[in-house]
């Protein structure tokens, strides 16, 4: 997951310089504002310049959300099948300093600064969630703006 952010957050930053560049270019060209999602109902004259800068500003939250989600993105850790070291302390002849040593370097290895302290056999599933719901917003924000450009023919 933390490879995939890490994917998708230049993406993403591409995709805001890009619409910032657009806004800047379209700041004057005049367009009308629609009530909510009545696509008939014009409310007063904006500009399509305006209107990309909503969206900017709901990417922007996109951005910083993706950059939290895969900041607190932990290692599971090295431990047994039921998320304790008990195992590793057998292997290392009861000796903790080893375990926790062994644990820091396969953290390191795979790329993470932190790892989960508890655990079960499997990383805390509130991970999926939070992830998903990232990628979730960004496809809203993504979705207002097909919204809001067709309603741009009848400006």
């Amino acid at each position: 997951m933390k490879d995939a952010f890490n994917i998708l957050l230049p993406k993403l930053a591409r995709c805001i310089q890009r619409l910032s560049t657009f806004a800047e270019t379209y700041k004057s060209l005049p367009c009308l504002g629609y009530m909510h999602l009545h696509i008939t109902m014009p409310a007063q004259l904006t500009s399509v310049g305006k209107r990309a800068c909503l969206w900017l500003q709901d990417l922007m939250t996109d951005l910083e959300s993706f950059k939290r989600s895969r900041d607190s993105i932990r290692f599971r850790g090295v431990k047994g099948t039921t998320g304790t070291q008990t195992s590793f302390l057998a292997l290392f002849d009861g000796d903790h300093s080893k375990v926790e040593e062994l644990d820091r370097l396969v953290r390191e290895m795979a790329g993470f600064d932190k790892s989960y302290l508890v655990c079960g056999q499997t990383y805390p599933r509130k991970l999926d969630i939070d992830c998903l719901s990232v990628l979730a917003s960004m496809g809203a924000s993504v979705h207002k703006m097909g919204v809001s450009c067709r309603g741009f023919p009848n400006c």
